[in-house]
């Protein structure tokens, strides 16, 4: 079995657009772990203005009580609306970063112009944030834009692919610009990005495949667990949260 690291999914219920019960939770977290996966970061959608911090908390417990008998751990995250007038990032950092990390894992509005997400990515990167671009393949302006990748990555931002994008779920042009993505190593993680069990039964498991088939089992290894163990460890180290290079190498 493969074993995996998923950091970024929606399986806290009642708080975002993810399950809406804890029964519809728990049914992810068997799935995943059918899986082979072994962590999960929940990340559930972050936006200032609309944020539940207590419906949040305390469904996250719960969650963590109930799924006491699954050989899979939780650890809290959150996917960040990216908003440059957001007051709250830099004192928030390490509760809404993945794992306590310092890493923050943002989504940019679809809207937003490449250079204005270039420029937020600079600006969290002044702010010792890092961040985790989210499913920047779906966002029709920076489909076959190669030179964004290279700025994100040269501001020193890290590129998480969704597993549904890989397997064609969002068309055959999304997922022939993963493969591009993946084959130029412009990916440093991919995850379910999982809102409901089926997520992971009809296509987390075969954008595995789908990746060891384009650039070896080994690579892939690398994109579903290693780089995302690195996150969760990089928790510990205050060095690496406060905007240091990450322990994986980036090939650009």
């Amino acid at each position: 079995m493969v074993y995996m690291i998923d950091i970024h999914s929606h399986v806290i219920f009642g708080v975002d657009d993810g399950p809406s019960n804890i029964a519809q939770s728990l049914n992810m977290i068997k799935e995943a772990e059918r899986l082979g996966i072994s962590l999960i970061v929940a990340s559930p959608h972050y936006q200032e203005a609309v944020y539940d911090a207590e419906r949040v908390e305390e469904n996250y417990h719960e969650l963590l009580y109930r799924a006491g008998d699954y050989d899979v751990k939780i650890n809290m995250g959150y996917e960040v609306f990216a908003n440059p007038k957001n007051q709250s990032l830099v004192k928030n950092r390490r509760k809404l970063s993945m794992s306590k990390s310092g890493i923050i894992l943002f989504e940019f509005p679809y809207n937003a112009s490449p250079q204005n997400c270039i420029e937020m990515v600079c600006k969290f990167r002044l702010q010792k944030i890092i961040p985790v671009i989210a499913h920047i393949e779906r966002n029709r302006v920076f489909i076959n834009k190669l030179e964004y990748y290279v700025a994100f990555i040269k501001a020193g931002c890290y590129i998480q692919l969704d597993a549904a994008s890989i397997v064609g779920i969002y068309g055959s042009k999304i997922k022939e610009f993963s493969k591009k993505l993946l084959q130029m190593k412009f990916v440093d993680i991919v995850a379910s990005n999982a809102h409901c069990s089926d997520d992971y039964v009809n296509w987390y498991a075969q954008a595995f495949k789908n990746v060891s088939n384009w650039i070896g089992k080994e690579e892939a290894s690398v994109l579903f667990h290693d780089n995302a163990k690195n996150i969760i460890e990089s928790g510990n180290s205050d060095d690496l949260a406060y905007g240091n290079i990450l322990r994986w190498e980036r090939l650009v």
